[in-house]
């Protein structure tokens, strides 16, 4: 799948993360600043760094009092400050852009928050009913057979709605990631295009189903009376 496709599926925030940072005081007539601790003291507790003496620069801070550092690191024109806090920021990637969505004061409530945004809990799974007029004829007939024979193919299997005339398809070991994004997902979306490859699965739905994988949809559902997206193809009869 080609990386730079636009995802109609994907809402909210993706690659959630949190950062611990120090706000730090500097000047009596100059704003706070922030930093990342240095790696060397990344070990250093909340409690020893909060309201400590600290050296920093443009890019890290040092706790210059009641730890010891080994090889004092090199840093780019250090300023003398004082920690005021502990942060927790959290970040997110939204349209392929980092954006800072706020800031907690303890790790705990950084995680819970981050699970919370995320639905990480184990239970949920979003489903989304798009216009069949987003497959080719003879890819729906693909959808309509496999449901019709109740033959699964790989990673997904089919089922009909015979009052609307809508075939849906529900999804397996979602989500889909990046090799990128991988990190400890059940599967690529490389080992998902492979394997429907080998099942001859129609190119337009192929890639509808990934760009759905990759979202963590589990029910996507092709009606003729749904409406389109309008990041997506149509493909009507003339």
């Amino acid at each position: 799948m080609h990386p730079f496709l636009p995802n109609p599926f994907l809402r909210g925030f993706q690659n959630l993360r949190y950062e611990r940072v120090l706000q730090i005081s500097y000047a009596d007539d100059c704003p706070p600043c922030y930093r990342a601790l240095h790696p060397a003291q990344n070990e250093l507790p909340d409690e020893a760094i909060s309201l400590q003496p600290c050296l920093f620069d443009d890019d890290v801070a040092v706790i210059t009092e009641g730890v010891c550092v080994p090889e004092f690191p090199r840093m780019r024109c250090p300023a003398d400050g004082l920690v005021n806090t502990v942060l927790y920021q959290i970040l997110g990637n939204q349209l392929g852009r980092s954006m800072h969505i706020g800031d907690l004061g303890n790790v705990e409530a950084a995680r819970n928050l981050i699970e919370q945004l995320s639905f990480a809990t184990g239970h949920y799974s979003r489903s989304w009913e798009i216009s069949s007029a987003h497959l080719p004829a003879d890819d729906f007939e693909y959808l309509q057979v496999r449901a019709w024979c109740n033959s699964p193919a790989g990673f997904f299997e089919c089922f009909e709605l015979n009052a609307s005339h809508a075939v849906g398809c529900k999804l397996y070991s979602t989500p889909w990631a990046t090799e990128a994004e991988a990190r400890g997902s059940i599967c690529t979306a490389d080992e998902v295009s492979a394997r429907m490859l080998a099942d001859r699965v129609p190119p337009v739905l192929l890639k509808l189903l990934l760009l759905a994988g990759q979202a963590d949809i589990r029910l996507l559902i092709f009606d003729p009376d749904a409406a389109p997206l309008s990041e997506l193809s149509l493909f009507t009869e003339d």
